[in-house]
């Protein structure tokens, strides 16, 4: 079974934070109205395909645990609203850049409670927990990034598709 929110409702921040409060189940938790599509136009590059994205239950629970270090994923003591404002605020974002292979990160305008950008790593046609030929666009990670400008100088230019 998935779970699946409008990002462009107000009322996602407390479908969100449900996933904080309680480990449920694995489910995909497809975000839908994010638009992501539109990022091609700023960027001038077809980099994705599909609207939507995705995320699974657990990362999602990881995400807003109090800030540490945990198995797959460090725990980032995000909010749910630092996620729904920043799924709302990729397309106008700060930086566009190849982290790995199929893996992009988003840094959105959008300031996070912790006074710092949030930067958002999406791996695109990724596959769905029980359907491996998805060909998703998966968030796999997102976390407060301080000082971004010395972080971009050491990345690749190449790697670089947009930058503010």
């Amino acid at each position: 079974m998935n779970k699946i929110i409008n990002i462009k409702n107000k009322k996602s921040i407390d479908e969100i934070q449900i996933f904080k409060d309680k480990v449920f189940v694995p489910v995909d938790i497809k975000f839908e109205n994010v638009h992501i599509k539109r990022l091609n136009e700023i960027i001038k590059f077809e980099l994705f395909t599909k609207n939507d994205l995705y995320i699974n239950s657990k990362s999602l629970w990881e995400l807003m645990q109090p800030v540490g270090d945990a198995g797959s994923h460090n725990y980032h003591g995000l909010t749910a609203e630092d996620i729904y404002y920043a799924l709302n605020s990729l397309l106008d974002p700060l930086a566009v850049f190849q982290v790995k292979n199929e893996r992009f990160a988003i840094v959105p305008v959008f300031i996070s409670s912790f006074n710092e950008p949030l930067m958002v790593v999406i791996e695109k046609d990724a596959e769905l927990m029980n359907r491996q030929n998805a060909k998703i666009n998966k968030i796999v990670t997102i976390y407060p990034k301080s000082d971004l400008n010395k972080y971009l100088e050491g990345i690749n230019e190449a790697d670089i598709l947009f930058k503010k």
